[in-house]
């Protein structure tokens, strides 16, 4: 096997590794900015909603990137720091959203209030 080829098919084996592994795990960056749009939605539905989520997907691409930079470097130093070593895994703490009227727990669409 010449060389070139060697490098060749160590670096496609290391390119997916990378893109194949960790997908479970905390996502500490999507989902701290999951809470942050969920934060900025109950404080005006119109601007952080429609227009930055619908019209415009500012919101989808840093989520996007957010996602990449878990896959890549978050989750897997959760799992070989923290999870390998306690045979559990590490979860997200969520936040309520502040500043909304009231936070709906075990929300039901309306059409299934009477059963």
């Amino acid at each position: 096997m010449t060389m070139k080829r060697l490098l060749t098919t160590a670096a496609l084996a290391a390119t997916t590794l990378a893109a194949t592994s960790c997908q479970s795990g905390p996502k500490q960056l999507a989902r701290t900015w999951d809470t942050t749009v969920n934060q900025l939605y109950s404080e005006d539905a119109y601007i952080h909603g429609a227009l930055l989520q619908d019209i415009i997907p500012v919101y989808s691409i840093i989520s996007f990137f957010a996602i990449i930079g878990d896959s890549l470097v978050v989750n897997p130093i959760h799992f070989w720091t923290k999870d390998v070593w306690s045979g559990l895994g590490t979860a997200y703490e969520y936040e309520q959203p502040s500043g909304a009227d009231e936070t709906i727990s075990g929300w039901r669409p309306y059409w299934l209030e009477g059963e």
